[in-house]
């Protein structure tokens, strides 16, 4: 899989320059301000910066190809940069913005005054268009890595959990700053400085649960999620359509990066099918005519072993073509 062709790529970079952009601005708008909401939205942009970061080292990490250390390439690296970018979200968005709320709610008083300038709803205003935008990138980015996949399927179950976290942080993004537009302009308006304080705990709290949703998603993949039922049973069908394949005994599947699966089946042939039964007679002729009957079993058998071999050899080269995204095949005759 180039790193190139990566499709949570594009959606991973919209996001870094965006988020850049947002974050200078927000930080220049609390410096003058002092709004609580304002540093939580600023944090919250910082964080989202540097997760983005990390899942662009993933893409490119995990992009790397096979070798003798890793023969199946290093395909889950990018599930542990997500799993990273994840307690990042949660230990600097979620704990850093919420404390600070906190700490500020805790601070108010009848002697506190709500700030009142102007500039923070135009930062705000600016931030929203550009994380409008990157949020438009990254669904688009979901939308074509899905296929066929429901939408809602894919968010939750989908095998690149790189680009559902983007699209995550780019939602929570996009409502954070209505939030912090909210918060900051009841305060305001109020003269009372509780909405902005109440508003940037809801921001961290939004951070936290966002980051225990990629923490799930990540890891499940890294304990050896399986392709779901429904891609089983497409795999189980077709091998069992197989006109040598009796049944299959036994089918797993495992996720190695994404768009690439490992696949293990116990399979039961027909030996009648794979039986050359003109060989057989020929064999049988020649003990009759006197020919040492060990010699012509041991033929036989060693035959055999090569027919089975070759079928099993025909079946897997057919399960790639039918399913690109299998990358390994460990095929067991039962």
């Amino acid at each position: 899989m180039a790193f190139k062709q990566d499709a949570s790529l594009k959606a991973v970079l919209a996001a870094i320059v965006g988020n850049s952009l947002v974050t200078t601005m927000k930080f220049v708008g609390w410096f003058f301000n002092g709004s609580p909401s304002m540093l939580a939205e600023s944090i919250h942009s910082l964080a989202d910066t540097l997760n983005q970061v990390l899942l662009l080292i993933g893409i490119r990490h995990g992009a790397g190809k096979p070798t003798p250390i890793y023969p199946w390439g290093k395909g889950q690296a990018r599930y542990v940069w997500n799993l990273v970018s994840a307690l990042g979200i949660f230990f600097i968005g979620f704990g850093v913005t919420t404390y600070h709320g906190i700490s500020e709610f805790m601070a108010i008083d009848h002697h506190s005054v709500a700030p009142t300038g102007l500039m923070p709803i135009f930062i705000l205003g600016a931030a929203l268009l550009i994380e409008s935008y990157t949020l438009y990138v990254a669904f688009t980015s979901v939308d074509k890595a899905r296929g066929e996949t429901p939408f809602w399927e894919h968010i939750r179950s989908g095998d690149d959990p790189t680009g559902v976290a983007v699209l995550l942080e780019d939602s929570i993004a996009v409502l954070g700053v209505l939030l912090a537009l909210a918060g900051y302009g009841v305060s305001r308006s109020t003269g009372s400085p509780l909405p902005d304080a109440l508003t940037s705990i809801i921001i961290g709290c939004l951070l936290g649960v966002m980051a225990v949703v990629l923490a799930i998603a990540n890891g499940r993949i890294l304990i050896g999620a399986s392709a779901g039922s429904e891609r089983e049973g497409e795999i189980r069908e077709f091998v069992e359509s197989y006109p040598s394949v009796e049944r299959v005994a036994n089918l797993r599947t495992a996720v190695l990066a994404p768009g690439r699966l490992r696949i293990s089946i116990e399979v039961e042939f027909h030996g009648g099918i794979l039986i050359n039964r003109q060989q057989i007679a020929q064999d049988a002729e020649r003990i009759r005519e006197g020919e040492d009957p060990a010699y012509i079993l041991v033929e036989t058998a060693e035959r055999m072993v090569r027919t089975v071999g070759r079928e099993i050899n025909r079946l897997e080269a057919d399960l790639h073509a039918e399913f690109p995204e299998v990358a390994m095949i460990d095929l067991e005759v039962n």
